[in-house]
């Protein structure tokens, strides 16, 4: 039998090479079908994932245009609330959308509005987080929207509110302008249980021991040094942490602890930073943390970044032709209820206010061997003053004196008006003997400098023996209750001068103590608040330390000093705001 098999259909020989073929072109057809669906299923898929890809890049696009709106609105919020703190309707309105650089994408709307439409736009809070925490403000909220429309229907909508913080400053133990350095080393033991703010750097180191009980924060760097001499690392500060336990600075950005071969451990930002988080759980923080800058109330048409404390000056400076509303806004000159210059006084209207009959307003001279010369001052007698019922109503009181060593001088000065008094000049105020010490009064005094003369300086017949030695002025006990404005002479100078720091930040002309342990020296009590924004442009001689013989004028005091906690719940009157803007609640759609 043949090997090939043949099939006999209807007498036809069926070859089965014939059929096989057949079989293969259905095979075939079918797979090209198969190939063929999955092609354009696949064609399809690419297509969906196309548009959906191209949808999510519309999309990011028009979300990143939205997030610029944004931050075009909030610079320009900042900018407009620097020169209009309470900026009009229109002038919210007039803050315009950023131009966008692809013509497919528009903003749909752009608003930035303030949350309360109606009078008072703001409203006191305590703030409850970041390093501001605890601290009262007048919180004006904003809200800037801004959504925006792209190719294919893409569309995002962003929402960010902006809070415009007014900060009393008085609410800082001590608070140090831009532009001038905190240096706080002071010989005997010293404590601060208030807030401790510089806008600039901090310096800090102790001949002996130096706590803080409260926030020590800085927009430039801590450093454990002084600043006359970086080297110079003393004694390490200590801190209370988040839990009010003291913990030790024994570390900075630029150096640990000492090695056993005497090199020092360099630390990173971020180690720092870490560092200070973990051991003082946010009670310490500076750059390496982003603080930022408490802005004094100065509109920036006036304000000059590059001279910050001559700008700031200008808080205390007396209003002169030519101020701008801005200007006059933020001079407390021109709130100030009674003016006396020289020994005139007059109202914010510029009616004249007869004194005369009070005998509270003298012109005195006596030698300041600090300023190596003579000062004529308007001496005013606050008791005196508030006596015959002339002391301003609003508690505000502008006093100065038209000459090259003008000053002013407040004595009598233990019981102040119960309305409360800040008393303000743009020359150097001396305060003599006990201040606000009975039923105390929420108070201020703002001056070029404050120098404290002690209860004995009148006694002793001080002004006559201001060209005499030290040890001729003694003092004796004095307390003063006030929140004190004022400036160092000038910047400390690496190896050349020291301008006493903050612990000589108040001036003294007087023998207070023998040495820095002098057990039976007089003692400085004082409670406030010590705010340096600028350095003192009429007091200018310089601070000498008081163990140089030859030149010295003062025997420091023994400092029993502290924050008044008075001022945790109410302000001297015109307290100067610092300003700070920040970000709110952020949201999407």
């Amino acid at each position: 039998m043949s090997a090939i098999r043949r099939a006999v259909i209807n007498g036809k020989t069926i070859h089965p090479m014939k059929e096989q073929r057949g079989v293969v072109l259905v095979v075939a057809l079918l797979v090209l079908a198969v190939l063929s669906v999955l092609g354009l299923a696949f064609l399809t898929t690419a297509r969906t994932e196309d548009t959906i890809a191209s949808n999510y890049r519309n999309h990011t696009a028009a979300f990143y245009a939205a997030e610029a709106g944004l931050e075009s609105g909030m610079a320009s919020l900042k900018s407009l609330l620097g020169a209009s703190p309470i900026p009009t309707d229109a002038q919210l309105t007039g803050i315009v959308a950023p131009a966008l650089t692809d013509p497919s994408y528009t903003f749909n709307t752009f608003q930035v509005q303030r949350v309360r439409t109606v009078p008072p736009y703001n409203y006191l809070t305590s703030l409850s987080s970041g390093i501001y925490s605890g601290l009262n403000a007048f919180t004006t909220d904003y809200r800037i929207t801004a959504t925006v429309t792209g190719p294919r229907g893409s569309r995002a909508r962003l929402t960010q509110t902006v809070q415009h913080l007014a900060i009393p400053l008085f609410q800082f133990g001590v608070l140090y302008g831009k532009g001038v350095n905190l240096d706080i080393s002071p010989a005997p033991p010293m404590t601060f249980n208030g807030r401790v703010h510089a806008n600039s750097n901090i310096y800090v180191g102790a001949w002996t021991s130096l706590q803080f009980d409260s926030f020590v924060t800085a927009v430039g760097n801590i450093h454990r040094a002084v600043n006359l001499d970086p080297a110079d690392r003393k004694n390490n500060p200590t801190i209370k942490d988040s839990s009010g336990t003291y913990q030790t600075l024994n570390f900075d950005h630029f150096d640990q602890d000492l090695n056993s071969d005497n090199t020092w451990n360099a630390w990173s930002t971020s180690d720092w930073r870490a560092q200070a988080l973990s051991t003082f759980g946010g009670r310490v923080q500076d750059s390496a943390m982003g603080v930022q800058e408490i802005l004094p109330p100065i509109p920036p048409a006036a304000y000059d970044p590059n001279n910050p404390d001559v700008s700031s000056h200008l808080m205390i400076e007396k209003g002169i032709a030519g101020d701008s509303p801005d200007l006059k806004e933020a001079k407390i000159y021109y709130k100030a209820d009674l003016i006396i210059e020289n020994t005139q006084g007059k109202d914010k209207s510029g009616n004249n206010v007869n004194l005369a009959p009070c005998g509270a307003v003298k012109t005195k001279t006596f030698y300041d061997a600090r300023e190596k010369q003579n000062m004529v001052v308007t001496e005013v007698d606050v008791g005196k003053l508030t006596a015959c019922g002339k002391m301003p109503a609003n508690g505000i009181l502008y006093v100065s004196r038209n000459a090259a060593n003008g000053a002013v001088r407040l004595v009598n000065g233990a019981q102040l008006p119960s309305q409360g008094l800040n008393v303000v000049s743009e020359n150097p105020v001396y305060i003599q003997g006990d201040y606000n010490t009975v039923n105390k009064v929420p108070a201020a005094v703002m001056g070029d400098a404050v120098t404290v003369l002690s209860n004995n300086w009148g006694p002793n017949n001080s002004d006559a023996k201001g060209n005499k030695k030290t040890n001729e002025r003694p003092a004796t006990n004095t307390t003063v209750n006030a929140a004190l404005a004022m400036g160092p002479d000038r910047e400390s100078i690496l190896g050349t001068y020291h301008n006493g720091g903050l612990e000589n930040a108040i001036r003294f002309l007087e023998h207070w103590t023998d040495s820095d342990n002098d057990p039976d020296g007089a003692t400085l009590t004082y409670r406030g608040s010590i705010v340096s924004l600028w350095h003192s442009e009429q007091a200018t001689g310089d601070w000498v330390n008081p163990g140089n013989g030859a030149n010295q004028y003062y025997r420091a005091p023994k400092r029993n000093w502290g924050y008044d906690t008075l001022f945790d719940t109410v302000q001297p009157p015109g307290t100067p705001m610092g300003i700070v803007t920040m970000r709110g609640q952020w949201s999407e759609g």
